[in-house]
């Protein structure tokens, strides 16, 4: 069995030392070998009759660096994944590390030294009640407030037959005769369909409705008469053709005289203790007041999830600087490691390498406080957010056998399964920091909060793109 050793140079570094002696890896070079022989078929032999010495010769350096190769993979990678020391970034070949040749003929022991660097030691500072963060709370204008209460009001209404002169809110009922010239057209198209007066197009027509009454007369151009109805849409909707008629081309003119048979007007609902239930939930709200203030509230819950994200954010700058001087890293090391294991982007990362140290010093606070929570993700909150995610693509409206399998394509895709780990944790972190810290409400306008979250975001993403130019190249493109 290798033998392994890990020698700490300081609290940042350490050389990882393996050693693969001759009798770990011959028994299994020699089985492997074996089996090429038994399958071999090679010109001029016969099958399993190939000699030892030429199939070494043919596949034995191979086979050995990939034997030797496992074998050390292995090992490193049992000493990386160990929960006694969480190490950074990957294991870099020592500066007197010798180069390895592999000789199938002449078996030896192969030593392996890596230099690795290591995570501080720490415990995370700031998420406690000493601690004061500010928070957004977006208070929602009383004119919008009443605009939302009259449309709970109007959407839980009733609509009433009236006589009287009609109105912008009232939906009218039209029963409309195809016109040639100004006379009804003998055999022409009869339809009946119903209309609210705030869909008319503005102009002469609706000008002409609002001066009626039921039982008077209207003409109108049935293609112009709704606002923003396509062809299609009045064919269906006004015209009344069914499938068939679409379908063999059924065409009309455009000019319809109309007899209003029916006006409906909408009676909001009274603002009562039924009306206060139904919406805000039995019991919630007892009074007009009550229930604007709860409307604004609801309202205002609409800014949360960005308001939360500005938290996060201030979280993660405030804690990374609180924590700094406990969480000292083997610059030297990771700069090294840069280099070796990411050339492409080395350069970029090195030339802002503060920031990428503290990406790093982030990633430890987060990891350390999943643990000091002990979060845990079950699967059904994976599936359950994996079902929300996509949900959302469809504007929210979908069959749940639809979405089953974009959903355990998700769950098998490693990408996606740590993606929507990572945001449960994250969701878990939030959530545990507010309780734990104290917040200190900042009451602030929509429209102030709506320009100052933009501001941020943009600086964001002018950021981003200062660090990572083919962020921004990628977009030209």
């Amino acid at each position: 069995m290798p033998k392994v050793a890990r020698k700490d140079i300081d609290a940042l570094n350490a050389v990882l030392t393996v050693n693969i002696a001759k009798d770990d890896y011959e028994p299994k070079f020699k089985k492997e070998l074996n089996k090429i022989k038994d399958k071999a078929a090679i010109k001029g032999f016969r099958k399993g009759k190939t000699p030892t010495g030429f199939l070494k010769k043919m596949y034995g350096k191979g086979l050995l660096s990939d034997i030797v190769t496992e074998m050390l993979q292995q090992e490193v990678s049992a000493v990386m994944n160990s929960e006694e020391v969480t190490f950074l970034g990957q294991p870099i070949p020592t500066d007197d590390q010798e180069a390895v040749e592999f000789d199938p003929n002449n078996f030896k022991d192969y030593i392996f030294k890596f230099d690795l660097g290591k995570a501080p030691d720490f415990e995370v500072k700031g998420v406690d009640s000493d601690t004061e963060f500010e928070i957004f709370k977006v208070e929602i204008p009383t004119e919008k407030v009443d605009e939302r209460l009259e449309y709970i009001r109007k959407r839980r209404g009733e609509r009433n037959e009236t006589e009287d002169t009609i109105e912008e809110e009232d939906m009218i009922t039209l029963n409309a005769v195809e016109l040639d010239g100004d006379a009804p057209k003998e055999d022409g198209w009869k339809t009946t369909f119903s209309i609210l007066v705030n869909r008319i197009t503005e102009g002469p027509v609706k000008e002409e409705v609002l001066t009626k009454k039921k039982g008077d007369t209207i003409r109108f151009n049935v293609y112009e008469l709704e606002d923003g109805a396509s062809q299609e849409q009045v064919k269906k909707y006004l015209l009344n053709f069914t499938q068939t008629d679409i379908e063999e081309g059924t065409e009309t003119g455009e000019m319809y005289e109309a007899v209003i048979e029916k006006v409906s007007r909408l009676t909001p609902a009274e603002m009562n203790q039924k009306l206060f239930d139904e919406v805000f939930g039995e019991g919630e709200v007892s009074t007009e007041e009550e229930a604007r203030k709860k409307l604004a509230e609801n309202m205002g819950l609409s800014f949360q999830g960005q308001a939360d994200s500005l938290v996060f954010r201030d979280m993660r700058s405030r804690l990374i600087e609180m924590n700094r001087e406990t969480m000292p890293l083997p610059d030297d090391f990771i700069k090294r490691w840069l280099k070796v294991g990411h050339e492409k982007d080395a350069e970029r990362i090195l030339a802002d390498y503060e920031s990428f140290a503290d990406d790093m010093r982030w990633s430890l606070i987060k990891n350390k406080l999943y643990k000091q929570y002990d979060f845990k993700v079950e699967e059904a909150e994976i599936r359950d957010l994996a079902y929300n995610r996509v949900a959302s693509y469809f504007g929210g409206y979908y069959q749940q056998d639809m979405l089953d399998p974009i959903v355990q394509r998700m769950m098998e895709d490693t990408d996606q399964l740590n993606s929507l780990v990572s945001d449960l944790l994250t969701d878990k972190l939030l959530k545990k920091f507010k309780e734990s810290v104290t917040l200190k409400d900042i009451k602030i306008s929509e429209s102030e909060f709506t320009e100052k979250y933009q501001a941020i975001m943009e600086e964001e993403e002018r950021q981003a793109k200062l660090k990572n130019p083919n962020l921004a190249s990628d977009e030209e493109e």
